[in-house]
């Protein structure tokens, strides 16, 4: 079927495929790529331009004026913060003519921290507290620990066996 097209037709092959002559889209890409170069030089200027450097709007490279995780977080606080996080941001401006700075405060509690990780290390701390004094025993003591740790796991594999 292909054969009674002539190569340099741009007609599909057949009306169910739309697959052109591959030549001919290379050909047309490479011509238009080589055309658009040629005139982007052609009308270009060979003045090398010097301009500073694009600064993201901060002129001054203090860390002071450059974003922190505090302006990264921001936008996150503000959509759940008083839902989530339970924030408060007290804000306290000084009368006009006062020196003092103006102060901005904020207050974040993790709600998951408070019911699920503190009462777990709160656990933890207290286990912790009581098995401390196993610290301090004697050698007789440690032994007599060993021992009766082994009867034990003895006895509870000859039960479960």
């Amino acid at each position: 079927m292909q054969a009674s097209i002539p190569w340099l037709s741009i007609v599909p092959i057949a009306e169910s495929r739309s697959s052109y002559n591959g030549l001919l889209v290379f050909l047309f890409i490479a011509f238009s790529a080589a055309l658009a170069a040629y005139s982007i030089h052609l009308l270009a200027s060979n003045v090398v331009r010097r301009a500073p450097p694009w600064d993201c709007g901060f002129p001054d490279p203090s860390p002071v004026t450059q974003y922190s995780a505090g302006s990264f977080a921001q936008p996150i606080r503000r959509v759940f913060g008083t839902l989530i996080f339970r924030a408060r941001e007290h804000v306290s401006i000084p009368p006009p003519g006062d020196m003092r700075p103006a102060q901005f405060h904020v207050d974040l509690h993790d709600l998951v921290w408070d019911f699920l990780y503190a009462p777990l290390a709160g656990a933890v701390s207290m286990t912790a507290d009581r098995l401390n004094v196993l610290q301090f025993l004697t050698i007789r003591r440690y032994l007599t620990l060993v021992f009766l740790a082994l009867v034990t796991l003895l006895l509870v594999l000859a039960i479960w066996s």
